[in-house]
């Protein structure tokens, strides 16, 4: 039973860790393809001005919420166009690629580490139990 529950739990750990890692790269312009007048850009100040900012903008009849990153290669008025999946946007025709942002990797790296530190501290557990159980049946 004990093991039982440590898979579902485990499996719980790794969808939540799935989609939290889906729910922060797609608050980012790199998922999604742009082509057309970027307007309204619009910058919301959260706890460390600069460095979590968010951008509102509109790309056309899109409206996109973003990191501040974007604001590296868009200006109200220009006209963008962006494959999905690409870093690199064109600005009036110009390319400029975005970086990465450092929220949807830090949002990836450390669940992930996190995860690995965990499944190696069970199977190390479950390595000593069964080594025991081994010696103890010898004895």
């Amino acid at each position: 039973m004990r093991i039982l529950s440590l898979t579902v739990l485990g499996l719980v750990g790794a969808v939540l860790i799935v989609l939290g890692v889906a729910v922060s790269w797609q608050r980012t312009l790199i998922p999604g393809a742009l082509d057309g007048t970027v307007r309204n850009i619009m910058t919301f100040e959260v706890d460390q001005p600069g460095v979590d900012d968010w951008v509102s903008l509109s790309v056309d009849d899109s409206e996109t919420t973003t990191g501040n990153d974007a604001l590296m290669c868009l200006r109200d008025g220009s006209t963008a166009t962006k494959s999905a999946f690409s870093r690199q946007v064109y600005v009036d025709g110009v390319p400029c690629e975005l970086p990465f942002p450092r929220q949807a990797v830090a949002d990836t790296i450390v669940p992930l580490l996190l995860a690995g530190i965990f499944a190696s501290i069970v199977l190390s557990k479950r390595r000593r139990r069964n080594a025991g159980v081994l010696l103890g049946g010898d004895s």
